[in-house]
């Protein structure tokens, strides 16, 4: 899929400046297609007709080049490696004004996919890719761009959470817990009633104008941008009975915070997550609750929310 030199998505209401070499087609997953700014309602304004490559109204910007070979050498010393058994997912280095992410395929971990450079105070990547077999630049290629929204969580006030959202046209709910839990299950039971499912997997909540919001983000299917207020949070088992614990009490509160995604390698963004939980805590409702899964769950989760 060819792209312009530059594009614009929109991805949990962050507005992403997409700044890309002319002389290559550029691919975007169909994931990504929902989240591609068309309609001009959605654009941000120019600034004294500046382009959007300089609009600086824009929450991140995105430098898209070829070739992990040429790539400034200027990480230094290895402070995190994400590892699947002894094989590295990916590393984050060192550099004098950020971090640089080295980044492998997640189908051939042999193979270094992006090399990475983050700015935190500019806000900006600017990310080396090899072509791939048909000749084309996939920047955002998978893990890159839930690393990118992920740096993003620790800059505003937002979290990145492995969870279902559900909105059923009054409340807003999300389903949290690692896999195997029912996240997808809960959301399937939901959506057969009518409600809409904002994501079944990976979320992000933010806290806009005092209220906290779950939107989804560019999964491996194509989706539309989803949005809805959050209102309560379940953290789901398997039980032989439904079962309803209502509790804000730190162990819960943590246990959830357990869900969220965070590298555990830098002190300040644990804080600032925890920062965030916390916040969520003093003003959602948290519940473990243990499921059946079918569909008397949401009448017993509906009678238990307004008891």
């Amino acid at each position: 899929m060819m792209h312009p030199a530059s594009i614009q998505l929109k991805i949990a209401d962050f507005i992403i400046d997409l700044i890309l070499p002319n002389n290559v087609p550029f691919i975007l997953d169909h994931g990504f297609e929902g989240y591609v700014i068309t309609d001009q309602k959605e654009r941000p304004s120019p600034i004294d007709n500046k382009s959007v490559a300089e609009n600086t109204i824009s929450d991140l910007t995105i430098r898209c080049e070829i070739g992990c070979s040429n790539a400034p050498k200027r990480w230094q010393e290895e402070i995190y490696s994400a590892k699947n058994g002894d094989v590295a997912l990916w590393k984050i280095f060192n550099t004098v004004d950020g971090i640089c992410l080295h980044v492998f395929d997640s189908e051939n971990l042999t193979h270094l996919q992006h090399i990475a450079f983050y700015q935190e105070e500019e806000q900006e990547w600017v990310i080396f890719s090899d072509l791939n077999d048909h000749q084309s630049l996939e920047s955002l290629r998978y893990p890159m761009m839930p690393l990118i929204l992920y740096y993003l969580s620790t800059k505003t006030k937002s979290l990145l959470v492995h969870a279902s959202g559900v909105f059923d046209g009054e409340d807003g709910r999300i389903f949290s817990g690692f896999s195997g839990v029912g996240k997808s299950t809960m959301a399937g039971i939901w959506r057969s009633l009518g409600a809409e499912v904002i994501n079944d997997d990976r979320l992000m909540l933010r806290k806009i104008d005092g209220r906290w919001w779950m939107f989804n983000t560019p999964m491996y299917y194509s989706d539309t941008q989803k949005k809805a207020k959050l209102d309560f949070i379940y953290l789901p088992f398997h039980h032989l009975e439904n079962t309803y614990e209502r509790s804000n009490e730190m162990p819960i509160v943590l246990r959830f915070m357990a869900h969220c995604i965070q590298h555990g390698y830098n002190a300040k963004h644990v804080q600032w997550h925890l920062d965030q939980v916390l916040d969520l805590a003093k003003e959602i409702p948290f519940a473990r609750l243990g499921v059946v899964p079918n569909n008397d769950v949401v009448t017993f989760i509906k009678m238990h929310e307004r008891s």
